[in-house]
């Protein structure tokens, strides 16, 4: 083996991309809730369900281009390579998620 062991704690980058899309789940279907319960209007509601769906892809597409263009860390060796390359394509699955499962509450009907 070239290199030393990843340490553990690097490992919570695998599920941070899905991590978001948690909190995306919880605070969109939170304020939708909210937004039917108190009667607001169809248009803020929409506009503020994206607002918040928006901030949620910035902060995936975020981590997705910061260790996108990190370099792992050469003493790490193939191990290190090889986590980055999982964790870059684990965000891109979870911006593809998040806005697959999200992007149509903003287009459906707002409150029943």
């Amino acid at each position: 083996m070239n290199g030393r062991a990843v340490p553990p704690r690097r490992l919570w980058l695998l599920a941070a991309g899905f991590l978001v899309w948690c909190s995306a789940l919880v605070v969109l279907y939170a304020l939708h809730a909210i937004g039917c319960a108190f009667g607001w209007q169809a248009g803020a509601l929409r506009w503020s369900l994206a607002i918040v769906l928006f901030v949620h892809l910035i902060v995936i597409a975020w981590m997705w281009r910061h260790l996108a263009t990190a370099r792992p860390e050469p003493k790490l060796g193939q191990a290190a390579v090889f986590l980055q390359t999982v964790v870059v394509w684990t965000l891109i699955a979870a911006l593809v998620a998040t806005v697959i499962t999200f992007a149509p509450s903003l287009v459906l009907k707002t409150c029943i």
